[in-house]
């Protein structure tokens, strides 16, 4: 039977030494790297989750000051003296709200329009079907 003595073989015990060192410290730089990458996707998630409420809050404010913009006292009188009723303003500001998008338009007046001031049939069309290229450019 082979005995050790540690003056024996002094190279052994210092191979084991140092194998032991590296395997810690390479199980802990995982796992700090582990912890790392996990910290990067939560942070994302609650960055996500931010913005997502940030969203939903600035459409309700949106939506409170449209509701409050329709519900403002427009005078009824009957349609023969060719007044609009408060369901045709709402139509008709919802419909502005829709074509402008997010831009903040007041509806403060609506009125007919004259013969004379009235777009053909053709020019309406080409209007409305530049609108989206303007919005693309940036011009509206």
């Amino acid at each position: 039977m082979t005995t050790y003595h540690a003056s024996a073989e002094p190279n052994m015990s210092v191979i084991i030494l140092i194998t032991g060192f590296v395997v810690v410290f390479a199980v802990l730089i995982l796992l700090i790297g582990i912890i790392m990458a996990y910290s990067k996707i939560v942070s994302s998630a609650q960055n996500a989750s931010q913005k997502r409420k940030a969203k939903k809050q600035a459409q309700q404010a949106e939506i409170s000051s449209v509701e409050e913009a329709v519900s403002e006292p427009v005078s009824s009188a009957p349609a023969s003296d060719g007044s609009l009723d408060l369901q045709t303003v709402a139509v008709i500001t919802a419909a502005v709200d829709a074509f402008y998008g997010d831009s903040k338009v007041r509806v403060v007046g609506i009125r007919p329009t004259s013969g004379s001031n009235t777009r053909s049939q053709w020019a309406t069309a080409g209007l409305i079907e530049s609108i989206p290229k303007m919005r693309s450019e940036g011009l509206l």
